[in-house]
């Protein structure tokens, strides 16, 4: 059986691979009409804003929302060409460089986040609400008297911390891998 290591040396990520992991994370933070744009300007390198609602069947003050957010992010770049030699078109171009670091950063920052759930996870007694799901540490739950604050429900010990640490853990070293393999692929 191959490890890691051997693994991420054979295969490298391919553009496509990491075009579906960009749109996902895009999609989460801009919406699901940014998964069109994006395949919209991997195929075409780039989109006008003037043809921007034609191309994509995106709304125009929606694509260019979307554009801005983008924008802010280096993940496009604003443009202009000339056209028969005189009309001027407002394009906004995909930048690939750019697009590989905001993947990484936002793999980087997810992986930080489950760090210290991880932490939190494995050094606390959780105590959960059976009606409203809140969470509640060993020294919360014991302010409360054991109840919950919000609805008054008897706080119940979470059994399977060693199961959420567990996925938890392993969930970090999936991002971590990914990272590593992007990397190798693109730097």
């Amino acid at each position: 059986m191959q490890n890691r290591d051997d693994v991420t040396k054979a295969t490298d990520l391919s553009e496509d691979d990491l075009i579906k992991i960009a749109k996902s994370i895009i999609a989460k933070i801009y919406g699901e009409s940014s998964n069109d744009l994006l395949t919209y300007l991997t195929k075409n390198e780039y989109v006008a804003e003037e043809t921007l609602s034609q191309d994509t069947n995106i709304k125009s003050n929606e694509g260019r929302r979307i554009l801005q957010y983008l924008s802010d992010e280096a993940i496009v770049v604003p443009d202009k060409i000339r056209v028969n030699g005189r009309t001027v078109l407002h394009i906004w171009r995909l930048n690939k460089p750019a697009l590989i670091a905001f993947v990484i950063k936002k793999l980087r920052r997810a992986k930080e986040k489950l760090n210290l759930r991880l932490k939190f996870e494995s050094k606390n007694t959780i105590y959960k609400c059976p009606q409203c799901k809140r969470i509640y540490t060993l020294e919360d739950a014991y302010v409360n008297d054991f109840y919950c604050q919000h609805d008054g429900s008897l706080l119940i010990e979470e059994v399977d911390k060693e199961k959420r640490v567990k996925v938890l853990a392993e969930t970090i070293e999936k991002l971590d891998y990914l990272i590593k393999k992007i990397e190798q692929s693109w730097y």
